[in-house]
């Protein structure tokens, strides 16, 4: 071989060389762009970002909607409350100012021990009236429970009280000397309820018959001192 066509072969390894040693250190591929990888992380962190916010936004809103029931709750306590001082004191005027002019009134007890109703329309009067003082005072929504014995313990009696959208009294539940659950039926359970009450007036027939309700939610119970050696009817009440 002639020195020059020795020297073009130098070259030529040379070059092939360096271009086998490139293709080793980049894989055979084009590496990409520095600026598209960052872009790609900073979508990434933007959208990790956004996700945190969101769930921030919906765990901030549960906890508003907690703490305004719970503001909504204390407020109708107090208002009964307010109502019970009303009544005991005999201020009339200012327990009118609490209640409905068409409150609803139930009572299921002695009709000897309608208190409450003499109250309320001013028949019972002076130092023989019997004063209201709750032991217990508990709030489910708009309903407010209170419960208390006379002064001798052996008048046991419980209020549900309704409370409005207008900040007043709406409705009043009276037992004397009776035994109260206070339940609530779940969603899904009222749903059921209703679509059997549906079926039922439309006399529709249908081969599988619907789930049964699942059962109440128990939110109150009657609490009174004595109840392991005096026994007294029991009701339920639904809110």
């Amino acid at each position: 071989m002639s020195p020059f066509n020795r020297g073009e072969s130098r070259r030529h390894l040379a070059r092939f060389l360096d271009f086998v040693s490139n293709t080793g250190r980049s894989g055979g591929r084009s590496e990409p762009k520095r600026g598209s990888r960052q872009e790609l992380a900073n979508q990434r962190q933007g959208t990790a970002a956004a996700a945190r916010e969101a769930s921030a936004s919906v765990s901030e809103l549960a906890e508003l909607d907690g703490a305004r029931d719970q503001s909504e709750e204390q407020d109708a306590k107090f208002l009964v409350l307010r109502l019970y001082e009303a009544l005991n004191s005999g201020d009339a005027r200012r327990a009118q100012e609490l209640l409905a002019p068409d409150l609803e009134w139930w009572f299921h007890g002695p009709p000897a021990h309608q208190h409450m109703m003499r109250l309320l329309t001013g028949a019972d009067h002076g130092e023989s009236r019997f004063l209201f003082s709750p032991r217990s005072v508990d709030a489910f929504g708009c309903t407010v429970i209170a419960e208390g014995t006379d002064d001798t313990r052996q008048l046991y009696w419980v209020h549900a009280w309704t409370v409005g959208p207008d900040g007043v009294i709406t409705q009043l539940r009276e037992y004397f000397n009776t035994d109260l659950t206070v339940t609530r039926l779940s969603a899904s359970a009222a749903k059921t309820t209703a679509a059997i009450s549906s079926s039922n007036s439309n006399h529709a027939s249908s081969s599988a018959p619907p789930p049964p309700p699942s059962k109440p939610k128990c939110l109150w119970q009657s609490r009174r001192a004595d109840r392991a050696h005096k026994s007294l009817p029991g009701l339920v009440l639904a809110i």
